[in-house]
């Protein structure tokens, strides 16, 4: 019997910090899911062709075409794109009636049960799940006979070669969204791990894109880190980069292996460097046991270029805290610069979320698009219009940019004996990022008129792709709405209510299939 072939677009959606249609094309790391995801659809019946919003912009105004032409969308993204898979399904079932409309990714994990009235399927799971997706929609023999990531569709990845070895966190750390979400950590099979580098060719950096690279233990790590070693002898990697926490540096064998294996950099969730009363109140105790510093010059001195972002809630900490960690980071040369300083997002579902929202600190009109760092959503201690100053200036050090750029001349010549050329390039790369983050990620931006901003929640705009760009049928047309976490009156959504107050862990480690016909 002969079987039609079946056209699947795997999309990763994203809304740019600006609220403008900014193609951010030097992002790192970048998307990984589609490749992930394409790679369970037969080459033989299926056609598959991937969009990244993060390089190429809105799919909508960039490439319209693609929303006419697949049998399923597959869709994902991060917390606050939720409402762009509202958006690009409306245009796609509008365009094809037929159309199999399929979400996944941090956005529908963090709404779980509101999720399910919108998509013909709704995937909480890891993207394994795609396997039932398939079953069930087109028939087993769409499902590849064996699993090939799609780093030939990839055309946004190129010289870093993504892969994933473990899932989600051995940590709970209040306010992060894989706490809220629940998903126990996860170690993949080494097999898993070989296909992935197969099928990605040859990369000068190969980026380990786990949350937590050494979460079950060093036994494992040396393991996956042998295998990555091997295809270096071979010559497919020059380096290795990843993402660890705090306990990576306890053992120093650790680093001594990590540089002797070609380890470039790791990034670590610093969050605060004199705060322990707020890591402590967020549940993030491995952050308590060494000093910061200590930690950071340990990494450095070992070779490998320590990368970590600041966050900072000000619903506890005051303005005078947070600049006072610009002038630490200034003065201290044994202190490389941030990749980012973000605010604290509430993400519905965590513990964070419930206990901001009982204390009246979440603000009014909150909205999930408004939950990516550089938005305010929760209410100051100090005076909102001086934080919103930080917000806008702080974070990228304006007013800082003299005593910065000479810190980072301090701290390469510090770290000269211990830094090669490549990690020098580095973290001057960085340095630059934070200074100057949307020319840098986005060199196009600068030729682009930006729209005001207030950086508050409760009254920022909306981006212009909340007016339909395209034809939307009538049943959609509330789909290009903003969903609210809370209302006008300060108020939970009582929509989201289900989603939002559950503090315990919303779904076990697989997962069943939960499909609903939009």
């Amino acid at each position: 019997m002969r079987h039609p072939i079946k056209r699947i677009l795997i999309i990763n959606l994203y809304f740019p910090e600006m609220r403008e249609p900014i193609k951010r094309r030097n992002e790192v790391p970048d998307a990984l899911a589609p490749v992930l995801l394409g790679g369970y659809f037969s080459q033989e019946h299926c056609e598959v062709k991937l969009y990244n919003e993060v390089h190429s912009g809105f799919v909508e105004v960039f490439k319209p075409e693609l929303l006419s032409w697949p049998d399923m969308i597959v869709m994902t993204g991060l917390t606050a794109t939720f409402d762009r898979l509202l958006q690009v399904s409306a245009y796609a079932k509008t365009a094809n009636p037929a159309v199999i409309t399929v979400a996944g990714g941090h956005a529908v994990r963090c709404l779980p049960h509101y999720s399910e009235h919108f998509f013909d399927y709704s995937c909480t799971g890891d993207v394994e799940q795609i396997r039932d997706v398939i079953r069930e929609a087109f028939g087993p023999t769409y499902l590849s006979p064996e699993f090939r990531p799609r780093y030939d569709l990839a055309y946004w990845i190129k010289r870093l070669g993504y892969a994933e070895s473990t899932r989600n966190c051995n940590f709970k750390c209040s306010f992060c969204s894989l706490t809220g979400v629940g998903l126990k950590y996860d170690a993949q099979s080494l097999d898993y791990l070989e296909d992935q580098m197969e099928a990605m060719g040859k990369r000068p950096i190969f980026f380990f894109n786990d949350n937590q690279l050494l979460g079950d233990g060093t036994k494992s790590f040396r393991k996956r880190i042998e295998r990555v070693q091997k295809r270096r002898d071979a010559g497919q990697f020059k380096y290795w980069s990843g993402f660890v926490t705090d306990t990576f540096f306890w053992d120093e064998e650790n680093i001594r292996l990590a540089r002797k294996t070609g380890c470039l950099s790791v990034f670590v969730g610093v969050e605060s460097f004199d705060d322990d009363m707020w890591l402590k109140s967020v549940n993030k105790k491995q952050n308590s046991r060494m000093n910061q510093v200590d930690l950071i010059r340990r990494c450095l001195e070992g070779g490998i270029i320590f990368q970590y972002g600041l966050v900072y809630d000000p619903t506890i900490q005051t303005l005078e805290q947070m600049y006072h960690q610009l002038d630490l980071i200034c003065d201290h040369p044994e202190i490389p610069a941030p990749n980012f300083i973000f605010m604290a997002i509430p993400f519905p579902g965590t513990p964070f979320f419930q206990d901001r929202f009982e204390k009246g600190l979440i603000l009014p009109n909150t909205k999930m698009r408004d939950l990516e760092g550089s938005t305010l959503s929760l209410k100051p201690i100090d005076p909102i219009d001086d934080v919103v100053h930080f917000v806008r200036n702080g974070r990228n050090f304006r007013g800082y940019r003299a005593r910065f750029l000479k810190h980072q001349a301090k701290f390469l010549w510090h770290y000269r004996r211990h830094l090669g050329r490549d990690h020098i390039l580095l973290s001057s790369l960085t340095a630059a990022a934070i200074l100057a983050p949307g020319s840098f990620s986005s060199p196009g931006a600068m030729f682009i008129r930006k729209g005001p901003r207030t950086n508050v929640s409760t009254t920022e705009r909306l981006d212009a792709v909340y007016k339909p760009g395209l034809p939307v049928d009538a049943r959609f047309e509330s789909w290009f709405d903003p969903t609210r976490i809370t209302l006008e009156n300060g108020e939970l959504n009582p929509l989201l209510e289900e989603d939002a107050m559950a503090t315990r862990y919303k779904r076990q480690a697989k997962q069943p299939l939960a499909a609903k016909s939009a």
